[in-house]
């Protein structure tokens, strides 16, 4: 099987050696036992470098598109690049057996209706609710990319009309379900066996009190509500310390927030921390990890805190309510309620059995949920759509 898999992600070119800097390749490249070849789509770094995702062995390559920092830039592109995408895709396509795509994505859509016209099988990958990450912009900005957004959606249904869809959480795998019979609810988790087991070893710390939030500074995650819950703990007389790990477009505007709410003391910006033993470490000293989105797919960063017996306190957005259950996997809470948060991380420092129902019955839950499971998963209805398709 020769499969494609577009992700909108940009690759870097070391010699031979391909990287990129996104965590959610490591899953669609774990097919590669199962597949002849697995053909990314994405974009080329226009400099040579590595990134710390390589793609291991010789069964990648990569189906370069044109570079562009985003979408918005994308759009300012010769309307001809969309005739030149197109006609690189339908020579190369007629070699695929299947294309994963995972969207909206307008150059997404563009692949997918060349595969379509091929007679290749597509499989629409829905990795969280398009529209509400969107929404998490402010100003003009907002309301341009909320229109974009309504668009690629509607365009993006008609694609998965009638074909077999996976979607990240129950609400998106809800609104696909009414288009295709056919739609599979799936959790691309990261960590493999080897890694679970290594992670097992490790354990939380020991003060409930040290949280730590880890993922892009960027408005849809969130912190502005975190923040205003450890204002209102402060103002009951629980002081907890936050740990944020990563970087992002708001992270000015963060720290000066944290200085006019008078907690700059209580949060420590720790910056990019690359995956390996520097995180693994900052993870072993916190209490609990806190995510305060207000959209989501499927965090990794939830994966690796189960599998170590860090407890979760998360909103209840994207693929999170699908996978967790409140009070015995993880506490859940509404987005955008930092009374709820705070209630949450409150009930969590002052009750010691739950904190340890939490490590357990997380760490069984992911025992369970491997990348190697869920990865077999999707090849079952990969292989599906082929031999449908076929037929």
């Amino acid at each position: 099987m020769r499969l494609a898999v577009f992700v909108d992600q940009v690759f870097w070119l070391d010699g031979s050696r391909l990287s990129t800097d996104e965590s959610y390749i490591l899953f669609p490249s774990s097919f590669n036992e199962f597949a002849d070849e697995i053909v990314f789509i994405g974009r080329l770094s226009p400099t040579t470098g590595r990134a710390p995702y390589p793609l291991k062995g010789g069964r990648f390559s990569l189906f370069a598109m044109p570079f562009y920092k985003n979408l918005y830039q994308f759009w300012r592109n010769d309307p001809r690049i969309y005739w030149t995408i197109a006609k690189a895709v339908r020579q190369e396509a007629k070699t695929w057996d299947a294309l994963l795509v995972c969207g909206p994505n307008p150059i997404g859509h563009i692949i997918a209706r060349v595969c379509i016209s091929l007679g290749v099988p597509v499989l629409p990958v829905v990795r969280q609710n398009f529209i509400e990450q969107m929404s998490a912009h402010r100003g003009l900005k907002r309301w341009a990319a909320l229109a974009a957004a309504r668009i690629l959606e509607w365009d993006f249904r008609r694609i998965a009309r009638d074909r077999t869809v996976f979607t990240v959480g129950q609400e998106m795998a809800d609104e696909y379900g009414r288009l295709s019979g056919r739609v599979h609810n799936h959790f691309p988790c990261l960590v493999d066996s080897a890694q679970f087991e290594l992670f097992s070893k490790m354990s939380a710390g020991k003060d409930p009190t040290r949280l730590i939030n880890v993922c892009r500074l960027a408005p849809e995650k969130g912190h502005k509500y975190l923040f205003a819950a450890l204002v209102e703990l402060n103002r009951r007389g629980l002081r907890c310390h936050v740990d944020l790990v990563g970087t992002g477009p708001i992270e000015q505007e963060l720290r000066t927030l944290a200085a006019k709410l008078g907690i700059a003391e209580q949060v420590t910006f720790h910056g990019y921390v690359p995956y390996g033993p520097s995180l693994f470490e900052l993870y072993q000293k916190a209490g609990a990890l806190v995510l305060s989105s207000t959209t989501e797919g499927f965090p990794q960063v939830v994966n690796e805190s189960l599998s170590i017996g860090l407890p979760t306190i998360a909103t209840r957005v994207g693929g999170i309510p699908s996978f967790l259950t409140h009070g015995e996997t993880a506490l859940l809470v509404p987005p955008q309620d930092s009374s709820a948060l705070a209630n949450a991380i409150e009930s969590f420092v002052h009750d010691a059995e739950l904190r340890d129902r939490l490590r357990k019955r997380g760490r069984a839950l992911m025992r369970d949920n491997t990348l190697e499971a869920n990865r077999d998963r999707i090849l079952e209805g990969i292989r599906e759509e082929i031999a449908r398709q076929r037929a």
